[in-house]
């Protein structure tokens, strides 16, 4: 199961498409997953999901940027694999200064794999046994910078996790 993760679009839907676009190389997407600021550039980009797989899940979380986007939730879990996952934008858990609140609330909800955005730099830490991914910013696009984070989930729920580039 391939799943990529993306924050903080603030409506670059075309930084977005590529980033997408590069994800899509090699295989379809199972699940996209938007950490929010920016949630509704996913609109912009799930046709092309949905046109490599339509069956392609799609999740989007509301961020602190994100202003009259009552219809996306604050907070996401679903399963993949039989792993656990949680989506969210990070402000609500103070991310910028510690990860402490936000590694309680995933083991409260019992999830594996954490993904969130808000601090604009990119993070793939495994630790108390919660992988915590921060795909970084889509926005700032230069080389050498995360473009998004993809997450493999094999058939036996063994989870491997990246940080992909931007190649150009």
């Amino acid at each position: 199961m391939k799943i990529i993760a993306l924050s903080d679009s603030h409506g670059n839907i075309g930084y977005l498409r590529d980033a997408v676009e590069s994800a899509l190389r090699g295989a379809p997407v199972d699940i996209c997953v938007h950490c929010g600021d920016g949630v509704r550039d996913l609109e912009a980009v799930e046709p092309i999901l949905r046109d490599a797989n339509p069956n392609v899940r799609v999740y989007g979380v509301r961020g602190n940027c994100d202003f009259s986007t009552f219809q996306y939730p604050t907070l996401e879990l679903f399963e993949a694999g039989g792993v656990r996952m949680m989506v969210t934008h990070g402000h609500q858990y103070d991310v910028k200064t510690q990860y402490e609140a936000l590694l309680c609330a995933a083991h409260s909800y019992g999830a594996q794999v954490v993904f969130f955005g808000h601090t604009h730099r990119s993070l793939l830490e495994y630790t108390h046994n919660v992988y915590l991914i921060n795909p970084g910013a889509v926005c700032n696009r230069l080389s050498g910078n995360i473009a998004y984070a993809k997450v493999m989930v094999d058939a036996a729920g063994n989870v491997r996790a990246d940080l992909m580039k931007w190649l150009t």
